[in-house]
């Protein structure tokens, strides 16, 4: 099912592109993936080895989430890459 995010407050979309240190990869994603802002958490090679994909309602909520939720010693680096479009996209709905 799509549905556009705008209709459950959602705003701003983001990938999260993150190095994390190999021995915390998988406690890191498995947290992550209990964060009500990440519809996506996925492990990854190459320079960077998770990914998620971020919807806030807002910029400032994505900056929040960004400064004061993910913020962790073992999360080495983030590259946040906003989506300016979707052009085709799963989504999971989740009763509210």
């Amino acid at each position: 099912m799509d549905i556009d995010p705008a209709l459950v407050g959602v705003t701003v979309s983001a990938l999260l592109w993150m190095q994390v240190a190999p021995a915390h990869l998988d406690a890191v994603a498995t947290e992550l993936a209990g964060h009500e802002e990440l519809a996506v958490v996925a492990a990854t090679t190459g320079p960077t080895n998770l990914v998620a994909h971020a919807l806030c309602r807002d910029a400032e909520a994505l900056h929040h989430y960004l400064t004061r939720r993910v913020a962790w010693d073992t999360v080495t680096r983030i590259e946040t890459a906003p989506v300016l479009r979707t052009y085709k996209a799963a989504t999971t709905l989740r009763a509210v």
